[in-house]
């Protein structure tokens, strides 16, 4: 069959165009036999075939035809290959993906793996920080606590868990209110945070409650350092919000983990239990748990520092001044 030159343009248009490819299309056999023309036939059927799949979402289609068309959209292709595979990284947390190759869209990915990225940061601050005293979490202590066990078991390297309370709390809440009991809070929980080491983990456990973690520290150490932060909250004063200067004591209990700690629990509860005794035994003290039977009190500080009240009087004249010891 012989085409003039307006019905080869008619049928190679409709093979581009179409929605659907021409079913029964009669070519010469000796033009269907030339190889220019089964490349040219090959090519148009690629063509579409590619075209088709990626306006489905489907990446894997393989073209065999080369040519500039054809070239650019295995580019495009495989650029979107790619673009597929950050997403799931950045499903997966990867945030640092960028996209440098798909133009205005590169500009929208980048700006929402950014976006992205900060919330997450925000999220994570949140999930692992006390929202009043902004210091690490019993969630993070804990975390942190279970790694600093897993090390001991492993090395040997002795570490302390050291429990803060802070004394008599309860009766700032119900004598000043429960802004004045946050302000308490915050004021101790900066003071003690500033005199631990960086390699310290140092969090808001609960309630009036405070722990440090102290690796590459024993025992001696840990009571140095506890006796440190102990006299330093008794001589800080407490500014409140209605003017009220406080002082404010705590109870300390410490325990040094063991080879006989299963795990991270049970120093918690020696430590813990060496608190209760602080706390039972007159306050503004500290007390060590030398094994889960015995509780020695090591530090009994249990003075009322009435020459810091004194002070702070003659500098504020009426204002009031307490101490709950």
């Amino acid at each position: 069959m012989q085409r003039t030159d307006d019905e080869w343009i008619d049928l190679i248009y409709t093979i581009l165009t179409a929605v659907k490819f021409p079913n029964e299309v009669e070519i010469d056999p000796d033009l269907a036999e030339k190889p220019n023309f089964k490349k040219l036939w090959r090519f148009l059927e690629d063509l579409r075939e590619l075209s088709y799949a990626l306006s489905r979402g489907d990446l894997q289609k393989f073209a065999y035809s080369k040519g500039f068309i054809l070239s650019n959209l295995k580019a495009l292709q495989a650029n979107l290959r790619h673009l597929t595979w950050q997403t799931k990284q950045v499903a997966d947390g990867d945030f640092s993906q960028r996209v440098e190759f798909l133009g205005e869209f590169s500009d929208s990915f980048n700006e929402m793996a950014a976006k992205l990225e900060k919330s997450t940061e925000t999220l994570m601050q949140l999930a692992n920080l006390d929202f009043l005293t902004q210091l690490p979490n019993r969630r993070t202590a804990i975390r942190s606590l279970e790694q600093i066990h897993a090390l001991f078991k492993r090395h040997g390297r002795p570490y302390c868990v050291t429990m803060f309370d802070i004394d008599h709390f309860k009766s700032v809440n119900d004598t000043h209110g429960h802004d004045a009991g946050d302000r308490v809070l915050q004021s101790m929980g900066a003071t003690m945070r500033g005199l631990f080491r960086e390699t310290d983990v140092f969090a808001r456990f609960g309630g009036e409650e405070f722990i440090a973690v102290l690796p590459e520290t024993d025992i001696r150490g840990a009571i140095t350092l506890a006796e440190k932060v102990r006299g330093a909250l008794a001589s800080t004063a407490i500014e409140l919000p209605n003017g009220t200067i406080l002082y404010k004591t705590v109870s300390i209990g410490i325990a040094e983990a063991s080879p006989s700690d299963s795990d991270f629990s049970k120093i918690i509860v020696r430590s813990d239990r060496a608190l209760y005794e602080a706390k039972e035994s007159g306050r503004n003290k500290i007390c060590v748990s030398e094994s889960p039977e015995l509780v020695r009190i090591v530090k009994n500080s249990a003075n009322t520092p009435q020459e810091n009240l004194s002070a702070a009087a003659a500098a504020r004249g009426n204002e009031v001044i307490e101490s709950n010891v």
